[in-house]
C-alpha cells in the first residue's frame, strides 16, 4: 500500500494512521525489535530527540556483515545512496567500506533507517549503536525530524535486512513514498516552521501542541500561542470579517480604500442582473472562500455566468460577483500592521498540444524536478483537486479530453504556492503610497497579520490613481512565498514576526531549576520553591510526589518525567519551574525541556546499576550529566565539589559553574575561590558563601529546622544547592537567610520527607529513604534521637538483588525492630521475592531473629507496627506512597504533626 501526499492534514493524518497501525509491523524474520522508545529531549545518548530501537539480532548475534553471501551487494543495489554515509571512515563510501570489512546488523538498521528518512526529504543525520546488558540485543538509536516517521523508518530497515537475508524482495519505493506521505501529513508546515525556526535562533522554548500546527512559544506566564501565522494575540473579530469577503469589502470601501464593485447574490438571476447592470465581464467567487475552490473568472455571457454560479453555490450558499480587474495578482504580507513581503502570484496552468489529455499535460508540469510533493519547495506538484475538477467542468473539459493547440487552462484560480502557484518577490517594487494604503488596510479590519490581495498593472504605481484594486485580505497568511519564492530574493518574515510576539526587553520564558542526584532531589525541590514562593515567584513544581502550581498540588503521585514537565511548562500562571529530574525520565524519555537556566547535580551513588543498560556507576554519572549541560550559557550549573564523577562533568558545561561542598578544604573549592567564582561550603556549623573572593557567613545551620538543630545532615546536600541556587540567580542572602529559618520538614511543605507525628504513646516518623545511601544518612540522624527505634520498610523491585540484600543488613543496624513489606513497588518480581532477599539479608548479622518480621502488604506491616513501640519510643516508615501511607497510619492511630 502506497500513500498519496494529502494537502488537507486531516485526510493525511488518516492515512498515515493506516500505515502505521495496519501496515507496517515487524515481519518476521531473525531481526526482532524488543522494545521502541522516543526520546524529545535530551538524553543519554544524544542532545537532541532520538528514536531507540532495542534490536536482537537473534541467530545474526556476531555474525558480520561481511561473512552473509551477497548481502553487500544486495544492500548496495538497493539502497546505493548509502555510499554517502561515511561513517567512522570519514568519507563518502565510507559505510560501505565497514560492510564490506565486516560490522554487525544493528549498525546496519541505524544507517538504514537514517537513509530511509533522508530519502523522504528528512536529512536526520544522525545515529549510534550501543551494545547492552543483554547479549545479542543492541541499542540503535537515530534522529527524527517526526516521530511516526522515525518509528516508521525503523520498522522498515529491520524488515529491509531481514528481507535480504531470507532473500525477499523488498518494495524501498513504497517505503519512501510512505515517509513522504508522513512527512506531508505531521511535520509543521513551512510557515510554521520558520517561525520556530527563528525563535530558536533567540533561545525561545517551543512546544508543539497537537498533530497540526498548534504550537507554543515561549513558557509559563510569558508563553505565546501561535496556530500556523495566526497568533494568541490576533484579534478574533478581525479574523472573522477577514473570512467574510463582503463585509469586508464593505468596510474597505467605507474607508476609501479602491475595491471592486461588490454585489451579494443567492440565485443566479442576481448575479446576471449585476452583469446586465455593469456591461463588463465578472468574476464569481464564495463569500467565504479557500485556495481559489469555487472561484470562476472572465465570464463575459449570461451562460457563463449561470454556470458557475450551479459550480459556486455547492461550495456556499452566498457568492460575491465582482467586475473583472485587469492585472497582476499581488499579495502582500503585513505584519504588526508593517508591510515586510510583497509577492506576484501566478497560478498554475497547462498549454495544450492537441495531442496530450489534461492529466498527461499535468503530469508534464509536475515533471519539473523543482514541483516537489507537499509544501516544502519552491514549487509544488498540482494536485487536482475539487477546485480543479470544477474548472474543467465549468470548460466541459475532463481530466482524459485533450486540449486544443496553443489553448491555456488554468488549474486553480489561486497563485498560492501551495496550491502549485508561481511566486516571485517584488517587495523592493512596491510604491510608498501603495505601502501606507495596505498597512491602512489592515488596521481597518484589524488583523495584526495579514495578506492582503491586489490586482493591478504594476504596484509601483498608486492603486488610488486607478491603477488596481485590493480584492481580499487574509487571515492567517501563508508566509512560503515570501521565505522561499521560485524567483527573487527571500524574505525572512519569521524575523518581524517574532519582533512582534517577543519586542526587544520583553521576557519570553521563565527561569527553570532543575536538580538531579541519587539522594535529596525531593528535598531540594520543595525548599527551593518554597524560597522561590516567599521571594514573590509563583512557582510550578515536579517531583515524586505530585505536581504542584503556585503551592497547590494538582497531581499525586511521581511527576519526575517530561510529559509533567511539559503540563508545568504550559501553565499560564507561573513565573518560575523547579523540575526533579529522575534518572528514569533521563534514559527511558529524555529532558522534558531545551535548556534549565539552572541546572544542579547534588550526588552520584550507586543505586539503580543494572537497570535500563546502566553497568557501571560511570555510566549512570554520564547519563545525570545531561542536567547539568543542558544549561543556558547564561546559567548555571551547581555542582558537588565532595563527588569526583561530579566533579568530571565540568568540562562539559557550556554555562557558569556553582560548586557546594561539606568540606572547606575541598581542593575544587579552594580553586573556585581562587578564580572569584560563586561556592557554599560548610565550616563546621557555619554555611560559607564566597563569591568574587568575598567571604560571608550565610548563618547556622543548627538555625534551620530541616536540620533537627544540626542534628539530621543527611539534607546537607540539598541544602547548600539551594543556597547555590538561590545566590547564583541573585536573591540577596538576608533573604537567604530567612526563607531557610522558617522553611519546616511537615507534611504540608516537605511530603514524605522527614516527617514527625505525635501519637499518645510514641512518635511517628515517615521518610523515604529508599536505598541504602539514604538509609545511612537516616542512621545518622536516628542514633542522636532517643528511644528504640522500629522500622517499616520494603525496596523496589527493580533494585539488583545485592543492593535489596544490603538494604535488609543496614535495618537491622538502623533499627531495634524492623517489619519489612512488600507489593508497593516490585516491578516484576514475584511475590515474596522482595521480601525473602530483605530477611536473608537482614539474618546475615547475628540478632535476635525474632525482632525481624515481615509481610506482604503495607496495611499489614503497620498493623503490626504500631503495637510494637512503647512510650518515648519511634516508629520509622519508610515509604514511596506518603498519601497511602498516612492514611494507613490515621486509620490506625491518633496522630498530631
Amino acid at each position: 500500500m502506497t500513500l498519496k501526499a494529502d494537502n488537507h492534514c486531516k485526510n493525511a493524518a488518516n492515512d498515515v494512521n493506516d500505515v502505521l497501525q495496519e501496515h507496517y509491523v515487524i515481519a518476521e524474520g531473525p531481526l526482532k525489535a524488543e522494545d521502541i522508545r522516543v526520546m524529545y529531549g535530551a538524553n543519554y545518548f544524544s542532545a537532541g530527540q532520538i528514536v531507540l530501537f532495542r534490536v536482537d539480532l537473534g541467530s545474526y548475534d556476531e555474525v558480520y556483515t561481511n561473512t552473509i553471501d551477497g548481502f553487500f551487494e544486495k544492500l548496495s543495489a538497493a539502497l546505493p545512496s548509502l555510499y554517502q554515509h561515511h561513517c567512522s571512515e570519514g568519507k563518502p563510501g565510507g559505510f560501505f567500506i565497514r560492510i564490506q570489512t565486516g560490522t554487525l546488523l544493528g549498525h546496519v538498521c541505524e544507517h538504514v533507517a537514517i537513509e530511509l528518512q533522508t530519502l523522504a526529504g528528512m536529512d536526520v543525520g544522525y545515529g549510534k549503536t550501543r551494545s547492552t546488558l543483554k547479549p545479542g540485543v543492541y541499542n540503535v538509536i537515530f534522529r527524527f525530524f517526526d516521530e511516526y516517521a522515525g518509528i516508521y523508518a525503523g520498522k522498515a530497515a529491520i524488515n529491509f535486512i531481514n528481507a535480504i537475508l531470507a532473500g525477499r524482495n523488498f518494495d524501498v519505493r513504497e517505503v519512501i513514498d510512505n515517509l513522504i506521505a508522513i512527512r506531508e501529513a505531521r511535520l509543521l508546515g513551512p510557515s510554521t516552521q520558520a517561525i520556530v525556526d527563528e525563535a530558536k535562533k533567540r533561545k525561545i522554548p517551543y512546544r508543539r501542541l497537537d498533530a497540526y500546527n498548534l504550537v507554543q512559544l515561549g513558557t509559563g506566564k510569558y508563553h505565546k500561542k501561535i496556530r500556523a501565522t495566526l497568533t494568541s494575540d490576533t484579534n478574533l473579530i478581525a479574523v472573522e470579517t477577514a473570512q467574510d469577503k463582503f463585509v469586508s469589502m464593505l468596510m474597505l470601501k467605507e474607508s476609501g480604500i479602491p475595491v471592486p464593485e461588490t454585489r451579494l447574490v443567492q440565485q443566479e438571476d442576481e448575479a446576471v442582473s449585476f452583469f446586465r447592470e455593469i456591461g463588463k465581464p465578472v468574476a464569481i467567487k464564495p463569500r467565504s472562500g479557500h485556495l481559489g475552490a469555487g472561484i470562476f473568472l472572465h465570464l463575459d455571457t449570461e451562460a457563463k455566468i449561470k454556470n458557475a454560479c450551479r459550480l459556486a453555490f455547492s461550495t456556499d450558499p452566498d457568492l460575491l460577483v465582482q467586475p473583472v480587474v485587469q492585472g497582476n495578482t499581488y499579495r502582500v504580507l503585513v505584519i504588526n500592521y508593517q508591510v515586510v513581503a510583497v509577492t506576484e502570484l501566478e497560478p498554475p496552468y497547462i498549454k495544450g498540444d492537441g495531442v496530450s489529455t489534461i492529466a498527461m499535460l499535468v503530469e508534464q508540469l509536475n515533471a519539473n524536478p523543482l514541483r516537489q510533493v507537499g509544501d516544502k519547495g519552491k514549487l509544488s506538484r498540482v494536485e487536482p483537486d475539487e477546485a480543479t475538477l470544477m474548472l474543467m467542468q465549468f470548460h466541459g473539459y475532463s481530466p482524459e479530453s485533450i486540449l486544443p493547440a496553443e489553448a491555456v487552462f488554468f488549474l486553480k484560480n489561486t497563485g498560492n504556492p501551495k496550491a502549485g502557484g508561481f511566486s516571485r518577490d517584488v517587495t523592493d517594487k512596491l510604491h510608498p503610497s501603495n505601502k501606507e494604503l495596505v498597512e491602512k488596510v489592515s488596521r481597518i479590519i484589524g488583523l495584526d497579520v495579514a495578506g492582503i490581495d491586489i490586482i493591478a498593472a504594476t504596484l509601483s504605481a498608486p492603486l488610488a490613481e486607478g491603477n488596481g484594486a485590493v480584492l481580499e485580505i487574509n487571515a492567517a497568511p501563508d508566509f512560503r512565498m515570501h521565505m522561499n519564492p521560485a524567483e527573487g530574493a527571500a524574505q525572512n518574515v519569521a524575523v518581524p514576526f517574532i519582533n512582534m510576539l517577543f519586542p526587544d526587553g520583553k521576557p519570553c520564558r521563565i527561569p527553570v531549576f532543575s536538580v538531579t542526584g541519587t539522594v535529596g532531589k525531593t528535598i531540594f525541590t520543595h525548599l527551593l520553591a518554597y524560597c522561590l514562593k516567599r521571594e514573590g515567584y509563583h512557582v510550578g513544581m515536579t517531583s515524586t510526589e505530585g505536581l504542584y502550581i503556585d503551592g497547590k498540588r494538582l497531581l499525586v503521585g511521581d511527576m519526575t518525567y517530561p510529559e509533567h514537565v511539559a503540563l508545568v511548562l504550559k501553565d499560564p500562571d507561573i513565573d518560575c519551574a523547579v523540575l526533579e529530574t529522575s534518572r528514569e525520565g533521563i534514559l527511558r524519555r529524555g529532558l522534558g525541556y531545551r535548556f534549565a537556566d539552572v541546572g544542579v547535580v547534588l550526588n552520584i551513588h550507586d543505586d539503580h546499576v543494572g537497570n535500563d543498560d546502566i553497568k557501571y556507576l560511570e555510566d549512570l554519572a554520564y547519563a545525570k550529566s545531561v542536567v547539568a549541560e543542558e544549561v543556558y550559557e547564561e546559567g548555571f550549573t551547581i555542582l558537588n565539589a565532595d563527588q569526583e564523577m561530579v566533579m568530571e562533568m565540568r568540562g562539559r558545561l557550556y554555562s557558569k559553574p556553582v560548586l557546594f561542598s561539606r568540606d572547606e578544604s575541598n581542593v575544587h573549592v579552594r580553586k573556585q575561590i581562587q578564580q572569584g567564582g560563586l561556592v557554599v561550603f560548610l565550616r563546621g556549623k557555619e554555611i560559607v558563601v564566597n563569591h568574587r573572593c568575598l567571604e560571608s557567613v550565610l548563618m547556622n545551620v543548627d538555625e534551620i529546622p530541616l536540620t533537627f538543630g544540626d542534628k539530621a545532615l543527611l539534607a546537607a546536600d540539598s541544602l547548600l544547592a539551594v543556597v547555590c541556587s538561590l545566590l547564583a540567580r541573585g536573591i540577596p542572602q538576608s533573604h537567604v537567610q530567612k526563607y531557610l529559618a522558617e522553611f519546616k520538614p511537615d507534611p504540608l511543605s516537605l511530603p514524605g520527607r522527614l516527617n514527625f507525628f505525635n501519637s499518645e504513646r510514641f512518635d511517628i516518623l515517615i521518610d523515604y529513604a529508599h536505598n541504602p545511601v539514604s538509609l545511612e544518612g537516616l542512621h545518622q540522624f536516628l542514633r542522636q534521637l532517643p528511644g528504640n527505634k522500629i522500622g517499616v520498610l520494603d525496596m523496589a523491585g527493580d533494585r539488583p538483588d545485592e543492593m535489596i540484600l544490603k538494604m535488609g543488613h543496614l535495618a537491622v543496624n538502623v533499627f531495634d525492630e524492623v517489619i519489612f513489606y512488600e507489593g508497593v513497588d516490585t516491578r516484576g518480581r514475584t511475590e515474596g521475592m522482595i521480601i525473602e532477599l530483605l530477611v536473608r539479608g537482614a539474618t546475615e548479622n547475628e540478632i535476635d531473629k525474632t525482632k525481624i518480621h515481615s509481610f506482604l502488604t503495607l496495611e499489614e506491616a503497620l498493623s503490626v507496627a504500631v503495637t510494637k513501640p512503647q512510650k518515648g519510643d519511634l516508629l520509622v516508615v519508610l515509604s514511596a506512597r506518603f498519601d497511602a501511607t498516612l492514611k494507613l497510619l490515621q486509620n490506625l492511630v491518633k496522630l498530631t504533626c
